[in-house]
């Protein structure tokens, strides 16, 4: 996908659609102009952009959250895939890519104190 499917796309899963007539930006900090430039400033350029779509294969299901209430805060880009290329993608996508880094966020928030408060704050299980 490129930049401009991906913003359109969001803004759609948003119920958000830019004016036809208008440009992308304009002087008013709209909530739509706000979200297209966080977007345009957030996603890498290029043609070739893969989103959750592309990691099918991966058998996760995407996050509701990351998708849908605040894309362009809570979707994250990785800069470089196992096969060199860029992905736009939410938080289950990106920890079965890397399950790596997953593993050591939920170490983490085992054993850190800020983790642990964070269980805490969302009614997860803290061993004490």
């Amino acid at each position: 996908m490129t930049k401009a499917e991906i913003i359109a796309k969001t803004l759609g899963a948003m119920n958000l659609n830019p004016p036809e007539d208008e440009p992308p930006f304009s002087d008013e900090q709209d909530e739509e102009g706000l979200i297209i430039s966080v977007l345009q400033e957030r996603l890498p350029e290029g043609a070739d952009i893969k989103t959750c779509e592309d990691f099918r294969h991966l058998n996760v299901e995407c996050c509701d959250t990351c998708h849908n209430f605040y894309p362009h805060y809570e979707m994250s880009v990785i800069d470089l895939l196992p096969d060199g290329g860029k992905a736009w993608v939410c938080d289950t996508v990106k920890w079965a890519i890397y399950p790596e880094k997953y593993r050591e966020l939920q170490e983490w928030s085992r054993k850190s104190s800020q983790g642990k408060l964070l269980r805490k704050i969302f009614g997860e299980d803290v061993d004490e």
